[in-house]
């Protein structure tokens, strides 16, 4: 295809050809539109017989106006009509020697097929880029094309402009068009998304994104750039193309199925400066938080994609769908944007600070909020969907676009078997540690299987995290026995200095092992495996309450690191208050006294018996005792409870008689040790009696130090 001729080749089928021969030595055909000549085309030793019942041409049609070929176009693209007059001249001597040239005319009006239906698939894609030639943005990508299979083509480079609404929003360089013969064609195509000049313009690409993320769809004009802005093809393609309009909807194209990504492969990582949740049974259905969090994104630049993109203001409007697609609760944000900065070249990191995020619950819909709170505690599975829109405003390598109510719509459905605090450039990760202090232990009543406890407790909150729930209580298990439930009236937890009551109904179990066990391994430094669960009316807040019920969840205390400031991988220390304050052993009468103080109000502690074994080194057997504390005090009464450890008092045991070990190796130790002190392991079986309460339990004080006296 040239200025001024154009090759092509056409099949010519006559299925109702008879039993003739018919032999044409040449046709000279001109075609004229509105009485100019647009051009000719000659063919000769033309031949149909009853076995080849049709024409295979492969000619080339001679342009001889290239404006009159300019305007056949611009008809037959507008109108899918046509009006030509055909003159040709035909020798006949194929059908009878002597039979003349004959010369026909007829007057056409060739009626087009509507356009067919082409399938278009992007691949290889590379960009979008800065272009520092033309301004704007540029990509480059491979067009699929799929057409009827009967299509075929091979069409030199044009250039088009796409328009929105009026608005030239792209220039694209297209071709060579290869469609071969099964219909099956590749296009290269390179577009540069201009630099945004008017307000128009942002208009028309705002509206652009909001039809796209509604998923109506757009439809853009296509047309011809100016002919003067290229020479790749013929003059009178590209006069015709100038005023050619074809549109062009977004849903023909479809992109590679790889290019969506799952949101969990772009989302890096996630670090909370401040988080405060507040929820009570005065506002059941109307819970909010505040947060201060950072967002770190990273898409796989496999385009070598170089563009700008920052959103300097991002303000959701969202609302939360039910598994029936039914909106249950609007989310309250506060006009506060979202940012979003660019930190590579498809890297980004949203921030948001947000002192209230309200949740409310749409009247009426209650139970589709409880149901999706209840997913999230006792399944460990949140799926809702989020319908809303976006103010966006932001910074582009193409200029400044502001878009009113982008619509956003996404199915959440997310499944997690644990619960995890995440780590990153959070404070938690920066050897900070909440302080954790039991200021008040108070008993407010005993029997035989059950004590229950007010306990205050300071804590010092270092985090700008916190929270405000009216009321809760938690079952806590330890190997399958119901150890206690725990909970609070009121828990409010700030920055700063905090105090909490926290109420405990301990059961007792003086006769079960298990209890022992928990005892000893939490004394003893290692890790004790709780779960908590919730159960019936164990809170006021009505929707809570019913997710809680189903409820459980196990978690791991590694003991040894309480009260650590230097190793603990956990985020608190707690300061309890101190039971035994001295123990001196007398090696003359071979005897241990101790010095204990009873942090306990509100009841009577007796200590009963006691059996403990001494251990130097953890493994060095230093001596035994076996004392029982019922034989030795008096009582009035006859039988005594023990040795009685008044509230806050400092108490000292009478001298306790040891038996020593046979091992040199101990005594060679203490002896050294005379007038200094030991450090010395004990394990140590007690039986205490707290109110109406019987408790045994086992512990081991680990290089608890023990002064050596004569």
């Amino acid at each position: 295809m040239n200025d001024d001729a154009v090759l092509f080749a056409v099949d010519i089928q006559f299925p109702d050809w008879g039993d003739r021969v018919a032999n044409i030595p040449f046709v000279n055909a001109t075609i004229y539109h509105h009485g100019h000549t647009v051009g000719w085309v000659y063919a000769s030793n033309l031949k149909v017989t009853p076995q080849e019942k049709r024409i295979s041409l492969y000619e080339v049609f001679h342009v001889a106006n290239s404006d009159a070929m300019a305007r056949l176009l611009i008809d037959a693209a507008s109108s899918r009509r046509v009006a030509v007059n055909a003159q040709a001249k035909i020798a006949l001597s194929g059908f009878g020697k002597y039979l003349p040239v004959a010369d026909v005319s007829r007057n056409l009006d060739v009626v087009l097929p509507p356009p067919p239906n082409v399938n278009v698939t992007a691949c290889d894609v590379v960009g979008p880029v800065v272009d520092m030639r033309r301004g704007g943005i540029t990509a480059q990508a491979n067009l699929k094309l799929g057409l009827p299979a009967f299509a075929s083509a091979n069409v030199s480079p044009i250039w088009l402009d796409f328009s929105y609404h009026g608005i030239v929003i792209a220039a694209a360089e297209v071709g060579p068009v290869s469609i071969y013969a099964s219909g099956v064609g590749d296009l290269p195509v390179k577009v540069n998304v201009r630099q945004i000049e008017t307000s128009a313009h942002e208009a028309a690409l705002a509206d652009m994104a909001i039809k796209a993320s509604s998923g109506e769809g757009f439809e853009l004009a296509v047309s011809g750039a100016d002919p003067s802005r290229y020479d790749t093809a013929p003059l009178w393609l590209r006069r015709a193309l100038r005023n050619i309009t074809i549109p062009v909807r977004s849903d023909m194209f479809q992109l590679p199925h790889d290019v969506s990504l799952p949101i969990e492969d772009i989302v890096k990582s996630v670090a909370v400066d401040k988080l405060y949740g507040y929820w009570s049974a005065k506002d059941s259905f109307n819970p909010w938080a505040g947060v201060s969090a950072q967002v770190s994104i990273d898409i796989p630049n496999t385009t070598a994609a170089d563009v700008k993109f920052e959103i300097e203001s991002l303000v959701p409007n969202i609302q939360l769908l039910d598994e029936d697609q039914l909106p249950f609760a609007t989310v309250d944000i506060p006009t506060t944007p979202i940012r979003v900065m660019q930190t590579g070249e498809l890297q980004f990191v949203a921030s948001c600070d947000y002192d209230r995020i309200g949740l409310s619950v749409i009247p009426g819909r209650e139970l589709q909020f409880t149901r999706a709170m209840k997913r999230a505690l006792s399944d460990r599975h949140v799926a809702i969907g989020v319908d809303g829109t976006l103010n966006v405003s932001m910074t582009t390598s193409i200029g400044q676009i502001h878009i009113e109510a982008l619509p956003i719509a996404t199915n959440i459905d997310w499944k997690f078997d644990r619960l995890e605090v995440a780590g990153g450039d959070s404070e938690m990760s920066n050897n900070k540690l909440a302080e954790i202090s039991v200021t008040r232990i108070h008993v407010l009543d005993t029997t035989r299987d059950q004590i229950k406890l007010e306990i205050d407790i300071g804590v010092e909150n270092p985090f700008t995290y916190g929270a405000f729930i009216s009321d809760m209580a938690l079952e806590v298990n330890y190997a399958g026995l119901h150890i206690a439930t725990v909970g609070v009236k009121e828990l409010s937890l700030l920055q700063g200095t905090n105090n909490v009551t926290v109420y405990v109904d301990f059961n007792n179990y003086p006769g079960d092992p298990r209890q022992r066990m928990l005892f000893l391994e939490a004394s003893s430094g290692k890790n004790v495996t709780l779960e908590i669960s919730g159960f019936p009316n164990c809170t006021t807040i009505s929707p809570l309450e019913e997710s809680l019920r189903g409820f459980s969840q196990k978690f791991t205390i590694d003991t040894s690191q309480l009260g650590s400031h230097s190793s603990s991988p956990g985020i608190f220390t707690g300061k309890f208050p101190k039971v035994l304050r001295e123990v001196v052993f007398h090696i003359f009468t071979m005897s241990a006294e101790a010095t204990v103080v009873n942090p306990v109000s509100g009841a009577s502690v007796w200590i009963q018996t006691i059996d403990a074994i001494g251990y130097y080194e953890d493994d060095i057997p230093l001596g035994v005792l076996e004392y029982d504390f019922t034989d030795k005090q008096p009582s009035r009464q006859g039988q005594s409870n023990g040795l009685l450890l008044p509230y806050n008092q400092a108490i000292t045991t009478p001298r306790l008689p040891i038996t020593a070990n046979e091992t040199s190796i101990g005594w060679d130790v203490v002896r050294r040790a005379i007038g200094g002190t030991l450090d010395v392991s004990v394990f140590t079986n007690i039986q205490m009696q707290v109110g109406n309460a019987p408790l045994n339990f086992t512990i081991m004080g680990r290089n608890a130090p023990v002064k050596i006296r004569l």
